[in-house]
Formats: structure tokens, sequence, C-alpha cells
């Protein structure tokens, strides 16, 4: 499945802006809708738009990059920060941004960071395509497809006991083994059934049928593992087992 995907600049610097403007130019999945100076014009521009990813500059006039991402709720496109600073890469990271590159920008390290949009976006869609044939009505399973290397692999949602979270990967914890792929905890989340799955923690998604035990703020699972429960997931799990006694 072939992607495109649409991206606006929004950058102050005309020399920055028209080095990005040029490598996008390059890159024969990108398509440019747009350019910003600031801002305020961004947000607009992203709301109305509505780009698959942004390049935005941290450093502008009247709002800052990071500024601006904090009120962006409603839609959220991938982000690549573009800053000659490197001292606000950690805030970015902790916001969810793709990536993070630091002027001048070089076309290698500007293609290994649109590429993995690219590999995200199309693992994605490849997802949710699939989630949606496997879940008609009638249907005798229900299963997804992730990544592992370079081969595709098929599994159902029932053999799944755990998935948690690796930075920009996860591990899916099956009965006898584990798997590694390129995905969030977020996409994870969105493609397993609100109904079998629950989210435990920032780090930790678990099958429900999986649950042997839980003792004070820990979930004691079917495959022997122990796992934390995060602070903000606590009144959810206590509601979800209040469920059962009444």
């Amino acid at each position: 499945m072939e992607i495109n995907l649409s991206c606006l600049i929004i950058e102050d610097e005309p020399i920055a802006q028209q080095v990005i403007e040029n490598h996008i130019q390059k890159v024969p999945f990108l398509t440019l809708l747009k350019k910003s100076n600031n801002a305020i014009e961004g947000f607009k521009d992203i709301q109305e738009l509505k780009p698959d990813l942004v390049f935005l500059d941290i450093q502008m006039p009247e709002m800052s990059g990071l500024e601006m991402l904090k009120i962006l709720q409603q839609f959220r496109p991938q982000i690549i920060l573009t800053t000659a600073f490197p001292q606000f890469a950690l805030e970015g990271f902790e916001m969810e941004v793709s990536d993070y590159l630091l002027k001048p920008i070089s076309f290698d390290r500007f293609y290994k960071a649109v590429y993995k949009v690219y590999d995200h976006t199309h693992t994605k869609r490849e997802l949710s395509s699939l989630k949606e044939t496997y879940q008609k009505p009638g249907s005798p399973r229900e299963v997804f497809w992730v990544k592992e290397g370079g081969k595709s692999i098929q599994l159902t949602f029932k053999e799944v006991h755990m998935v948690t979270g690796l930075k920009d990967y996860v591990q899916i914890h099956l009965e006898g083994r584990n798997i590694i792929t390129y995905l969030t905890m977020k996409r994870m989340e969105e493609v397993l059934p609100d109904q079998d799955f629950m989210r435990v923690s920032r780090s930790c998604i678990i099958q429900k049928s999986s649950i042997r035990a839980i003792n004070g703020n820990m979930i004691e699972t079917a495959l022997g593992d122990e796992v934390l429960i995060g602070p903000t997931y606590r009144e959810a799990i206590k509601s979800e087992i209040q469920e059962w006694f009444r």
C-alpha cells in the first residue's frame, strides 16, 4: 500500500524554510501544502488543511513551536521539530514528537526522520485496514498484523497476553514467545479491542482474561509476570473490578 504524506512548514527563517522545502521536493512520498512564517498562522493552517506531517520550528516570535503544540488538541499531525538549539530536544520528545532535526539540516538526516514517519503511518493504515476486515459481523476470528524485521506476522487478539512499551517499539507477549515491532503504545491501544484489553500504565496493556490477581497496585498475570498499575489508571481498574461484585 503506497501512501503520500501531506506536510506543512512552520518556520520564520527564510533560509531554513527554503532548505526544508528543497528537501521535501526530493522525497517522492512528501507533498508540501503550505509554508507559514509564524506559529499563529501555522496553527490555523493545521486546523484547516489537516496535514499528515508538520516541520515545526521551536523558536519563533509571538508563540514558540512548543507553546503551539500545547494547545494543539483537536487535530494532531505527526510533528518533526526543527531548531538550532539541542537543549529543547527532551521537552519535544516528552510531547511525543516524531523526531528532532538540528539546523543546518542535512538531507540524509532529513530523509531518516521523514521515512520514520512514513513507515509509522504505513503500518498504522495497514493495521486499521486489517482490523476493519477481520471484525466484520460473522467473521470467524479477530486478527491483526505486525512486522518483525522483514516479516509480516498475523496474530489473533486472543493469543496476546500483554503489550509493553519500549520507546518507539512495543513488545507483544504471547505464550512461549515475544514479538518486538515498530509501533507505539498509543497505536496498539487503538488496534486492540477495548472490551478485551485494558491499559494499566503508560507502558503496559493487558488482556483482561490474562489478569490472575490484583494485590494492591500490582497485577499478577497468567504468564507469571507482575505489573505495577500506573497512578492515572488505578481508578479505571478499580471500577472494572467493582462491576463483577455488583
